[in-house]
């Protein structure tokens, strides 16, 4: 454990009185951003029993104790705080945002509120003693900045508005900032935003956003912090193990304990994100549409009730209009980046120099609302990007209303577009696409600046705690209509209001009853099966995946990372048992959640059971095919509570770490 810091230290943030300091945990108790926020939120700050926008909602961003090693992807910042859509505790991380963190600290915690827009600065001049300025911001004036600050929008506009106002700060210190949009403001869909500098200068294409459940929402809404701009002089490879900090040792480590040189190892593990000559491909936007097929995500998840052959013809349309045209101008022209830290995967897929072509964006912001032309997903993505939104929750909000509006349900001038969104996938045209296009940027324009009282309330509340009331609202036109708002949506369901929309894949473990979701803490294939293997399964892939993410770790590179990780904490950190610590961690989660009256609850829309039945069908299990056929609402039921029965039974079998 030679020259490895036996520490976690953090440093906390008061904005409230614009007080900070520095605190240590052993790393037997806390060695990542993860274990801190459970810990913060259960002991510290009891959010358990606080509004979501309340002070003590403190916002832990932290990385790992491999960040600033020679091991790539190990730079992620990821942030824990009470979600404003789930009510209960959740996890979102960004790639190499900590890269630039060099400080004498691992993580930092806001806490309390500032009554003025404020700017952080972190900063440490290279003696290891943590430094904190705050300069605060006009409300109007940060307004400004985001509607148009030299031609740019949202937090593109903030960063140019930052590096000018800073650039001295950004020149000395290689700094980097974390920030927030409009959306951050307006709704509680606000993701945290860090993009890649070069010289202070921003490097388009290679930003990253911590988004789901509404981290930016909390830091803004609850702190009153517009952005947080950190750098500094401190080595941090100081307080890490030197064998780490070489990469012909680290071939060797490699070699010794996987059997492979380290390069080869991430090489593989990244085929997917880098380049499958299989496929002639590369990044996750080339990778899965060639695998999902015709379980691709379409019209507000109303594929799953199509047949088949209607289905291969739009997935012919992805093909031809949106994978097609991504290869040729980012594979095939080579236009590839990293997040912002050194990494051979380059999982960044930039087209025309600009744009970022990665799967879950352009899928909610393409077929996901009837838009098949990556050339008119891309207007939308960039500003839903700029504006700082959760591109997943953000798509299935659009999609939402664009069923709602197909149905009859809702009137175009109700949610302030101009018309009605060509939405029956029966009749789509491929030229529907730009119309489509068209009113989704104009809902994420009257979204973004609340500026619609309907979209406001949807926005404010979250997809599920909305429809229920436009279900009273519209009473007469749900039973005219014969479809009630909550109908038209899928969603994993917490306590009586929390909720989150499922990534773009059609598999049961979106939306089973596990504590956190909306990420990939779950089996996520496209399969059915028991639930009691799946409830196991997903287990096992949710601590597999807090390997990764409690680490830092993007999870582009589990591949290596699951084969070594707990032999590399045991090595040079002395901790073992690393399986059986993130259970323990999965248990605390879970206990948050009941505190939080945010646990898993069982489906109220039809659609959610629609899209467990057909997958049994879809996926070829027999046995829940036929027992969905006799009755759907006692089928779900069923697998439902065996699936959480089994997972609390593999929590109870789990002892609480003391």
């Amino acid at each position: 454990m030679s020259g490895s810091s036996t520490t976690y230290r953090v440093l906390f943030i008061d904005v409230n009185n614009r007080k900070y300091w520095v605190e240590e945990y052993g790393l037997e108790e806390v060695m990542g951003p993860i274990e801190l926020g459970v810990k913060l939120h259960l002991e510290k700050y009891k959010s358990w029993k606080k509004p979501v926008y309340d002070p003590d909602n403190a916002v832990v961003i932290g990385a790992g104790i491999f960040t600033g090693t020679n091991l790539y992807g190990g730079h992620r910042f990821v942030a824990v705080f009470k979600s404003p859509l789930t009510r209960g505790l959740h996890v979102a991380a960004m790639g190499g945002a900590a890269y630039q963190f060099n400080v004498n600290a691992d993580a930092i915690v806001v806490e309390g509120r500032s009554n003025k827009p404020l700017i952080i600065k972190v900063y440490d001049e290279g003696d290891g003693e943590v430094k904190v300025d705050f300069d605060e911001i006009d409300e109007e004036e940060l307004e400004n900045v985001w509607r148009n600050y030299k031609g740019e929008k949202g937090v593109f506009a903030l960063q140019e508005y930052l590096s000018e106002k800073y650039k001295k700060f950004y020149e000395e210190y290689n700094g980097r900032s974390i920030l927030v949009g409009p959306a951050s403001k307006y709704t509680s869909l606000g993701a945290l935003v860090s993009i890649t500098l070069v010289k202070g200068r921003i490097d388009r294409g290679s930003e990253e956003y911590a988004a789901r459940g509404g981290p930016g929402s909390v830091l803004y809404r609850a702190h009153g912090v517009a952005a947080i701009v950190y750098g500094g002089k401190f080595n941090r490879r100081t307080k890490r193990p030197k064998d780490l900090l070489d990469t012909r040792k680290i071939n060797e480590l490699f070699r010794e304990i996987a059997g492979k040189p380290y390069i080869t190892m991430v090489i593989e593990a990244g085929t997917k994100y880098r380049y499958n000559p299989k496929l002639n491909t590369g990044g996750t936007l080339g990778g899965n549409y060639p695998s999902l097929k015709i379980y691709t995500p379409m019209f507000n998840w109303n594929m799953i009730y199509l047949p088949p052959d209607l289905r291969e013809k739009l997935h012919e349309l992805i093909m031809k209009h949106i994978w097609e045209p991504f290869n040729k101008e980012a594979i095939e022209t080579k236009s590839w980046k990293t997040c912002g830290e050194p990494c051979p995967i380059a999982c960044k897929k930039v087209r025309l120099d600009k744009y970022k072509s990665d799967y879950e964006p352009y899928e909610g912001f393409g077929p996901f609302i009837g838009v098949f032309d990556i050339h008119e997903s891309q207007k939308i993505v960039e500003l839903v990007d700029a504006y700082g939104f959760d591109a997943i929750e953000t798509g299935q909000l659009v999609g939402f209303i664009y069923d709602a509006l197909e149905k009859g349900l809702l009137t175009p001038g109700e949610v302030g577009l101009s018309s009605k969104p060509y939405f029956n996938p029966y009749e789509f045209k491929l030229e529907y696409s730009k119309h489509n296009a068209d009113l989704a940027i104009q809902l994420i324009e009257n979204l973004a600046w609340g500026k619609n009282p309907l979209l406001k309330l949807i926005g404010e509340k979250g997809l599920r705690s909305a429809a229920k009331i436009l279900d009273i609202l519209y009473e007469n036109r749900v039973n005219e209509r014969k479809w009630r708002f909550s109908d038209l949506l899928v969603y994993a369901s917490f306590g009586e209001e929390g909720h989150i929309t499922p990534n773009y894949y059609w598999t049961p473990g979106m939306v089973a009853p596990l504590p956190v979701l909306g990420r990939y803490w779950t089996l996520y294939k496209g399969v059915f099966i028991d639930p009691e293997q799946y409830a196991e399964k997903s287990f096992e892939r949710a601590v597999k995946e807090m390997w990764s993410d409690n680490g830092g770790f993007c999870r582009f590179h589990r591949g290596w990372a699951e084969k070594t990780l707990d032999k590399l904490y045991e090595k040079y950190y002395g901790i073992k048992d690393l399986n059986e610590r993130y259970k323990q961690l999965y248990k605390k989660i879970m206990e948050y959640q009941d505190l939080s009256g945010a646990k898993p609850t069982f489906w109220e829309s039809k659609k959610i059971i629609d899209y467990l039945a057909n997958a049994a069908k879809e996926y070829g299990n027999d046995e829940w095919n036929a027992k969905f056929s006799l009755n759907k609402e006692e089928a779900a039921r069923e697998w439902w509570e065996k699936f959480y029965a089994k997972l609390n039974e593999l929590l109870s079998s789990t002892p609480v770490q003391k």
